[in-house]
């Protein structure tokens, strides 16, 4: 396997790859626990340990989409509507896959399930370069191995 770095939404069958470049993705996990102390000794101790799911915090900047150079204001704003478009979550069927990384030899991906979007934000101040950084939430904290849509 040889997979390549390659973040995008999988939506309603469409596979939409995010602006490039991306130069942070960090993935946090959290876990629930209930933390009783322990009568008559030192320390506490934890119960009901449980993962919750996974919050994606990316930093990216629109200088490429899909391998098509963005150059303009305008083509840089276009593509920040169309993410912005694609990240929106009305309801819990629109919730979408995000991959993160891809391998064309074998055609799968590395991706969470079950995700809708937390925050985005864009930053429009510099005309040669818009940046934006966005929050996403995925209710299930596995990296699943998988083709699109599978």
């Amino acid at each position: 396997m040889s997979f390549v770095f390659k973040p995008a939404v999988y939506k309603s069958s469409v596979l939409y790859e995010l602006p490039r470049p991306v130069p942070v993705l960090r993935v946090r996990d959290a876990w629930d626990a209930s933390r009783f102390k322990v009568p008559l000794a030192d320390g506490d101790a934890l119960v009901g340990h449980s993962r919750q799911g996974v919050d994606i915090s990316l930093e990216g900047q629109i200088g490429s989409q899909s391998g098509s150079l963005k150059t303009s204001e305008g083509a840089m704003l276009e593509e920040l509507e169309a993410l912005r478009s694609t990240l929106d979550v009305s309801s819990a069927s629109e919730k979408f896959e995000f991959f993160l990384y891809h391998d064309a030899t074998s055609g799968t991906y590395r991706k969470f399930e079950l995700c809708s979007t937390v925050q985005f934000e864009m930053d429009l101040s510099n005309q040669n370069l818009f940046t934006y950084s966005l929050v996403v939430h995925a209710e299930n904290p596995v990296l699943f191995t998988t083709a699109p849509g599978g």
